[in-house]
């Protein structure tokens, strides 16, 4: 079940959940406190992040790209290729290449 966050103007922020069919109208915690029930406003809330799971040939295709994207962003930038290989892997071709320039 997705949580919601709400605003009261007696207790602030808080978070609820349930379902996406329901709704919440009123303060839980004015109701539990026995004082009036007031309206909560419905906020925003951006924190969570969605998983997405990929399978067979979706994630097949996935992968492929990605490792294309890093192909072409390795061939543009010095830095980007030395991140991949590893500092010290890198050294040691900078060395070899170094030396077949003598």
């Amino acid at each position: 079940m997705p949580t919601y966050l709400y605003l009261c103007e007696k207790h602030g922020e808080f978070e609820e959940m349930h379902s996406m069919s329901q709704t919440l109208e009123f303060c839980p915690h004015c109701e539990k406190e026995g004082l009036s029930q007031q309206e909560v406003k419905k906020l925003i809330n951006c924190l969570s992040r969605g998983v997405v799971e990929l399978y067979g040939s979706d994630l097949v295709d996935k992968i492929k790209s990605d490792a294309n994207q890093l192909k072409k962003d390795a061939a543009k930038s010095e830095k980007i290729y030395a991140n991949l290989l590893g500092e010290g892997r890198h050294e040691q071709l900078q060395r070899r290449i170094d030396k077949q320039k003598r």
